[in-house]
């Protein structure tokens, strides 16, 4: 870039700078005469109660609130205007169009941004039609979608700026695809702090699903670390802001996977100038509704029942595979349609159901038993239950417009099928069906594009940004997977070493933290195979180390050396990720899975201690 073009980009970003400056004082200035106007009408209300009535006390009480409301209007828009400050922009195109040969300079930022004297604005909001071509071209012929139509034209210029705490710290002209030298920087760079927006490096496909039209129902299939859960989230802040007069933040429900995972999130909207949506966990979903009293199990019982197992042929497993499957929801469906009278006439979901195990039993009699030991309902039954409830007595969340559902593969067909019944609107369901722990994901993702959600769109990610390429390689190796491809940033090679006893595999542990230096890191993991091993090894490491212990429960996200049974980090990523098995497991198809998700969790540095329970995902063979 030659001195006069880069003297003019630094004078536009000190004009910026200075006009967003004048709008903040503005603002700030409406703000403290509101405060001052609010104070002073509740003096007068205080010293004036005795002599209103009801009704003037009512029309007094409605004018503070609708002050207040403005007031908080005015105050999120002065935040908004604090962070535009910080980076105003992170991109620029020249556009010229091709009818009128009007030549626009779209600089395009987080939020957009347009001092009131001015018709068009300083800065585009990432979301605008127009801020389509950043991400879909680079210079030459190009076309976006405006609100009136297809507009053609070339783009002439391309510039992207690193600018952080309101200086400008690069800016580069991407005509020889330097975009990608920019996105190994930054997650190089990129820590394992809470899930951040990422409209500044958001790549050609993941563009394309965002803005995918609102009305349709999406299903992403992407690779460990392919960015489903945050271009999911930068889907729904870009339906609310283009469909603005329809949706709203409370038109919009989340459905996560756990607690912890939704606090993990629970920034990304708000940088992107939303509020947070609707959020909810299934099963607190399901608790909510189910009409039973019963004791039930939730879905880490279940969890816990799968990793326990000795083998796949374990009777638990076979019923959890077979009451998971498409076979058994068909077979429960023709039931049904056969024996109206006898759904007309049962009272509860639960009724229904033992109607109906009593009819199977004579052909599969190992099927009948839909307890466990503790005589609470085993959660594959329970989902059964939920759906025959909301099938046969209803149900719906009309208020609900865009449903976003997460990690689908940990979903079977009943619960698909009451997402179906209760959500009519469109959802965008993502997950990976290499990060299941019990079954192939292929033909229940075939019958549910098929026969649940017909309508949907299927998208595919295949490029992990996560991890280095070697961590990435490494995992892949785990399930012998040969679709994923990783992002060219190197690092180091994973560190796997086999040890004779759970001590040995603590010492390890110890050393890795003892001895690396890991200021630049903001998260380290152990991850552990379950919550008895994560306990042991916390009492360990705590006397040495400020460790926090993630269990099950935990419900806010915190930086750190973490502990946690490997299930639990499940969408979640950290600087370091060190497992470790402490006791020799039977190899399995479940093993080799959890293996391969933890593995998945490191963005720039993996260890794996064990006493042998990973040789056999380890070989070549």
């Amino acid at each position: 870039m030659d001195q006069q073009m880069e003297e003019k980009e630094k004078k536009y970003f000190l004009d910026t700078e200075v006009k967003i400056q004048k709008q903040m004082e503005t603002l700030q200035g409406v703000i403290e005469k509101g405060k001052a106007d609010v104070q002073k009408q509740k003096e007068f209300v205080w010293e004036n109660v005795t002599d209103m009535d009801e009704e003037e006390v009512l029309e007094n009480k409605q004018s503070l609130e609708d002050e207040v409301l403005l007031l908080e209007f005015y105050e999120k828009n002065r935040k908004k205007l604090e962070r535009l400050k910080e980076s105003p922009y992170f991109g620029k195109i020249g556009f010229t169009e091709d009818v009128t040969k009007d030549y626009f300079s779209v600089y395009i930022g987080v939020t957009g941004f347009r001092p009131k004297e001015q018709e068009l604005p300083l800065v585009y909001d990432w979301r605008a039609p127009i801020s389509s071509l950043y991400y879909a071209y680079e210079k030459g012929e190009a076309s976006y979608m405006a609100p009136d139509g297809k507009i053609s034209g070339v783009i002439d210029e391309k510039k992207q700026f690193k600018i952080k705490d309101g200086k400008i710290q690069y800016m580069l002209d991407t005509d020889f695809r330097v975009d990608d030298e920019v996105l190994r920087k930054e997650l190089k760079d990129n820590t394992g702090t809470k899930m951040k927006q990422v409209a500044a490096t958001i790549q050609k496909e993941q563009n394309e699903i965002i803005r995918q039209a609102a009305e349709d129902t999406l299903v992403i299939q992407g690779s460990a670390g392919s960015g489903k859960t945050v271009i999911a989230l930068h889907r729904v802040a870009w339906l609310l802001y283009n469909y603005r007069d329809k949706l709203s933040t409370q038109n919009v429900m989340i459905l996560s996977p756990n607690a912890f995972f939704s606090d993990y999130i629970a920034e990304v909207l708000p940088e992107l100038g939303e509020d947070n949506c609707i959020e909810k966990e299934w099963d607190d979903l399901m608790a909510d509704m189910l009409l039973i009293e019963e004791p039930f199990e939730y879905k880490n019982d279940q969890l816990h029942a799968i990793l326990q197992a000795e083998n796949t042929k374990d009777e638990r497993i076979e019923r959890i595979r077979y009451k998971s499957s498409v076979s058994y929801f068909k077979k429960i469906n023709a039931w049904l349609k056969e024996n109206l009278t006898i759904v007309r006439a049962m009272e509860t979901p639960l009724m229904l159901y033992q109607n109906f195990l009593s009819d199977f039993k004579k052909e599969q009699p190992e099927m009948e038993i839909y307890r466990n030991e503790q005589g609470e309902i085993c959660y594959e039954d329970i989902l059964v239950i939920f759906y025959l409830q909301v099938r046969c007595f209803g149900g719906s969340f009309a208020q609900i417009r865009h449903l976003v559902v997460d990690e689908m593969q940990d979903y079977n067909v009943f619960q698909y099928a009451v997402l179906k019944k209760l959500f009519t609107c469109p959802k965008t369901i993502l997950g990976d069906k290499n990060q299941t722990l019990l079954y192939e994901n292929g033909e229940l993702l075939n019958y549910i594009l098929t026969h649940v959600f017909p309508e949907a769109k299927t998208l595919f990610l295949k490029k992990s940004y996560r991890s280095t390429k070697e961590i990435t390689e490494f995992c892949s190796k785990i399930i012998k997977d040969e679709e994923t491809i990783p992002f060219h940033r190197s690092g180091k090679e994973p560190l796997v070493k086999k040890e004779r006893s759970k001590k040995a595999v603590l010492e390890d542990i110890s050393n890795v933290l003892k001895n690396r230096d890991f200021k630049h890191y903001t998260t380290i993991a152990v991850l552990c195979e379950n919550e008895e091993e994560a306990f042991f090894a916390y009492e360990e490491l705590i006397e040495q180390f400020p460790v926090t212990l993630i269990k099950e429960t935990t419900t806010v996200y915190c930086e750190g050396i973490l502990v946690m049974p490997s299930y639990v980090a499940k969408g979640l990523e950290f600087d370091v990720a060190i497992l470790c098995s402490m006791k020799k497991r039977k190899e399995s198809a479940i093993a080799r899975r959890a293996f391969y998700i933890a593995a998945t969790r490191a963005l720039h540095e993996l260890y794996v201690f064990h006493t042998g329970s990973f040789d056999a995902y380890l070989s070549e063979k």
